[in-house]
């Protein structure tokens, strides 16, 4: 005999010692790899935030400086007032030194210029030029085409010493005019910026790249690398997530790309490291790994041969002592090694066995069972096998014409969980089991299935009974003297029935209990101890009218909810609920579909005005405890509870409804006082109407509208008179008066004095004060 046993098990152990060298090689390179990239992205993740706060500290001084340019007298003289060269030099000329006194002061400052939009020309530092000569005509005017008051971008020039990177900062003057009188532009030495802040430390891994948030290179010491943007995909990635890492191909190399968005004005900060350098460590490691695996796995062969060998002669001897005591050898048996000479001379044994042939007869119970609930479930999947399995285990059906009864058994102590109850439990299911067999041995064949699926389930042949009508009479009669029969021998226990439909093939059998299971639903409406036939609920259907009636019932239910009359809303149900227990030709799908209709309102409702935070897990209780009510007095009383909690919360939802609305109205006035804003305008906004709204914000804020938006544009023109040195049309174009006129109006209202009489006894106020 070949020692094959030996030879397999050597192989299956080779194997698994070469998928476990190969697991173990691979999870350290994982996990070197992930070490290794999460000390790179830390790394790079604490430059470009060191450098994100640098250069935002650099940009914040430039708008600082834009802000106090465009506060300057000078400067707001050369955008207001029409240039007279022979006149107006003075101012002229002082602006443009100031421009080349910033300049010179600064490293980073490449140029300064202003531009008046009244004189169509800019000021810089070497005089005056044209709009149309100027060298960034194009960025300044897509500012002044846009509604924002400041904007950063790239630009590049081309002088006679090269090509000039700069980055321009466009800044409104005056500070917030909409119209955009003039605007300060002041470059930014790109080169400069980057050697000295940007590129703050050139041994970290790769330097910081500056990208707008277009993806547009702002800033880079090798731009040819970032020439070609990044794909829409990363780009978007980029805005999404504000912060990670993207593996790309830059100039043909894998490169690894760390990012990190600046809040401040979008811009994006990333660096670019060469991937197979960063990783080279990983592939030292995997190497080194493998070659100690290796050395590991060949002294582990070399183990499981000694271990093998030792192992391998018990199995010998086994095989030895069956050869011995066998008084004949084994007929020509095709095994493949030792074990399989072991198993067939078991098999062999066990097969001439007396006792073991009576056991293997009695586990064709279990089979039979088996295949009843394959039949049950619609797993047989071929008629044939079916139908010889049904002779073969002799189950008593012929092999057509079928009805499928399932029964529901309600005992009394069902709540009972202690061992002599479940016994107790258990004496009743068969006495029940008994008592319907009998019954059904006067209705010809048909078998008998204990608890599936919590149900106990009859099989019933129809063959017997050639039409249709004839058959289910049969059944319903089957099904009423089992009623009878168990609630007549046994006190405490209720049946109720559901009868599936008629069918003729042996594979339809799953069908037709299907269909029982179904009509079983309906025991809530028709209540315990019923009889329910799938063929009734079918051809028993209300016409449509009958059920647009009760509908029409439910939508004035819901009125009475919705405009606090719950007496009526719960007389309405009682109502339905009476209708649905008299009317014997509403069909128990349809009495179970309005109920669910009645229910799917309520939620809807309460999801529509109620709005609470819990309103998901209510509305989902309110489904779960609807599904467990047993008949429709339970459903009456339940539906009672639901309509008086949702009424209450409606109730406390228009209480507090007013104060809500114009609090939010309250807001939107401060927001946008300074647009001609109306009443009607907040009465559109909260879908209201124009009279009631004015009621209801006087009783609220103890003001008119018009007295409220009045104190409001007062109290900010004081301000402005106060603070500021704008004229008084600038203010009250700026505060919502709209024209000075009615500026003038407000104030002799409210003070007796025009907006000039308390600007200039404010400033007499402070003179004496500090005098």
């Amino acid at each position: 005999m070949k020692r094959t046993v030996f030879i397999r098990l050597l192989f299956h152990l080779t194997i698994a010692m070469v998928v476990i060298t190969l697991l173990v090689g691979a999870l350290v390179y994982r996990y070197t790899n992930m070490m290794l990239k999460e000390e790179v992205l830390g790394t790079n993740t604490e430059l470009l935030d060191q450098t994100r706060k640098i250069v935002e500290q650099a940009l914040g001084e430039v708008q600082q400086m834009a802000s106090s340019l465009a506060l300057n007298s000078e400067v707001q003289k050369s955008v207001w007032l029409p240039w007279n060269l022979e006149e107006e030099y003075r101012f002229l000329k002082s602006t443009s030194d100031l421009f080349t006194d910033r300049i010179n002061s600064s490293n980073y400052l490449h140029s300064i210029y202003l531009y008046s939009a009244i004189n169509q020309k800019l000021i810089f530092g070497s005089g005056i030029t044209d709009l149309s000569d100027f060298a960034y005509r194009e960025g300044l005017q897509r500012f002044l085409g846009n509604r924002s008051a400041s904007a950063w971008e790239a630009a590049s020039l081309d002088s006679a010493s090269g090509s000039d990177n700069v980055i321009s900062f466009y800044f409104t003057v005056p500070i917030l005019d909409v119209q955009k009188k003039g605007a300060l532009l002041i470059n930014l030495k790109e080169d400069v910026l980057y050697n000295a802040v940007v590129n703050t430390n050139k041994r970290k891994l790769g330097n910081v790249a500056i990208l707008n948030s277009e993806g547009e290179v702002l800033s880079y010491n090798d731009k040819d690398r970032l020439l070609t943007r990044f794909d829409q995909a990363d780009i978007e990635r980029i805005q999404r997530e504000k912060e990670g890492y993207f593996i790309e191909t830059i100039g043909g190399v894998p490169t690894l790309v760390s990012y990190m968005t600046s809040s401040f004005n979008g811009w994006v900060y990333l660096t670019l490291n060469p991937y197979d350098e960063v990783f080279k460590r990983s592939k030292e490691v995997i190497r080194t790994t493998l070659i100690i695996s290796l050395i590991a796995l060949l002294l582990g062969i070399v183990l499981m041969v000694l271990v093998s060998r030792t192992y391998y002669r018990p199995v010998k001897r086994m095989v030895q002592a069956i050869s011995a005591h066998m008084d004949k050898p084994l007929p020509g048996v095709p095994y493949k090694d030792e074990f399989g000479f072991i198993g067939e001379s078991i098999n062999h044994l066990f097969n001439e066995n007396e006792e073991f042939k009576a056991k293997f007869r009695g586990q064709e119970m279990i089979l039979r069972d088996h295949v009843l609930v394959n039949l049950l479930s619609g797993k047989g999947t071929d008629p044939d096998e079916m139908l010889r399995q049904l002779q073969y285990y002799q189950l008593g059906l012929d092999p057509e014409q079928f009805i499928v009864l399932v029964v529901r058994i309600h005992l009394e102590e069902a709540g009972d969980a202690s061992e002599n109850a479940e016994q107790v439990r258990n004496l009743m299911h068969f006495q029940i089991r008994t008592i319907c067999e009998e019954t059904m041995a006067a209705y010809g064949k048909g078998v008998y299935v204990s608890q599936f699926h919590k149900h106990d389930v009859i099989i019933m042949n129809t063959g017997q009974w050639e039409e249709l009508n004839q058959a289910l009479e049969k059944a319903k009669e089957l099904a009423h003297r089992m009623i009878a029969g168990v609630t007549g021998q046994m006190e405490g226990v209720a049946l109720t029935v559901g009868i599936g439909g008629n069918y003729r093939k042996v594979s339809d059998i799953s069908l037709s209990y299907n269909e029982a299971v179904e009509a079983l639903l309906y025991e809530q409406l028709a209540g315990v101890g019923s009889i329910l036939s799938i063929h009734d609920m079918q051809v028993n259907r209300a016409s449509r009218n009958r059920f647009i009636a009760y509908r029409n019932q439910v939508d004035k239910l819901l009125a009475d909810l919705k405009t606090g009359s719950l007496d009526k809303a719960l007389q309405t149900k009682d109502q339905i609920i009476d209708q649905l227990h008299r009317d014997t030709q509403f069909g128990f799908s349809y009495k179970h579909m309005m109920l669910t209709h009645l229910l799917n309102s309520l939620v809807a409702v309460r999801v529509e005005l109620v709005q609470k935070d819990d309103s998901h897990e209510e509305e989902r209780r309110w489904y779960a405890d609807f599904a467990k009510l047993q008949n429709l007095d339970e459903i009456r009383g339940w539906i009672g509870l639901v309509l008086e909690q949702t009424a209450g919360e409606l109730q406390s939802k228009r209480e507090n409804k007013n104060v809500e609305v114009i609090e939010k109205l309250v807001d939107y006035i401060r927001q946008h006082y300074r647009e001609p804003i109306g009443l009607q305008t907040l009465a559109d906004l909260v879908f209201m109407n124009g009279n009631y709204l004015s009621k209801v914000f006087k009783e609220v804020t103890g003001q008119t509208f018009m007295d409220f938006l009045t104190e409001i544009r007062f109290a900010e023109a004081c301000r402005m008179l106060d603070d500021t040195e704008r004229n008084i049309n600038e203010i009250a174009e700026l505060t919502g008066f709209g024209q000075k006129q009615n500026l003038i109006r407000t104030f002799k209202k409210m003070t007796g004095q025009t907006p000039t009489e308390y600007r200039n006894r404010e400033v007499m106020e402070r003179l004496n004060e500090e005098n």
